[in-house]
């Protein structure tokens, strides 16, 4: 056999072989850590994210903090959903609401929210009974509480309508809508 093609040969192997090893770390490392894009399908999260705006999540969530926008995991009759909210408390924080605005461990949050409709406070569906006025709680261990942003959201999946939501169901971090404006 020529050397010419023996070198061929090794080359195409040594190559194919770093590449085999490249697809494998980026599927077992560098994969799950590029983003994904969602759109907000309604407007529970304004005014932070509209609807109809685009926007990246990262997996793994990483570290989170007070204020981060996340998705979670939410399963009903209807199946399983991927939800948008914001992080009011992580484990072990005391969480109140007044008048709509987040008391987070004594100080009031300063995140983006609005109430469409100030007499819909009242709500059957509500753990707390009031949507706008209620707590204080203290978030389980392994647990956070999650909002909406327009807090009049009947019966929409946040921790006033399902109570406190597992770490393990929270999927992916938000950090920016598609032309690039920070989430948080």
């Amino acid at each position: 056999m020529p050397t010419s093609r023996l070198s061929w040969i090794r080359r195409a192997f040594w190559l194919g072989l770093a590449g085999c090893f490249i697809a494998g770390l980026w599927m077992t490392r560098g994969g799950p850590r590029w983003p994904s894009i969602y759109v907000m399908t309604g407007p529970s999260m304004e005014p932070g994210l509209g609807a109809g705006e685009y926007f990246f999540a990262w997996r793994p969530v990483g570290r989170l903090a007070a204020g981060d926008l996340v998705i979670f995991r939410f399963v009903d009759e209807d199946g399983e959903f991927h939800v948008l909210r914001r992080v009011a408390g992580l484990p072990g924080d005391t969480v109140e609401m007044r008048a709509g605005v987040v008391v987070r461990n004594g100080a009031r949050q300063s995140w983006p929210f609005q109430i469409l409709k100030p007499a819909a406070s009242r709500s059957p569906l509500s753990r707390g009974g009031d949507l706008y006025d209620w707590g204080p709680w203290v978030v389980p261990s392994d647990s956070a509480l999650l909002l909406s942003d327009t807090r009049d959201m009947i019966g929409w999946p946040d921790s006033r309508f399902i109570g406190f939501v597992a770490l393990d169901d929270i999927l992916a971090r938000a950090t920016s809508t598609l032309s690039g404006r920070r989430l948080r």
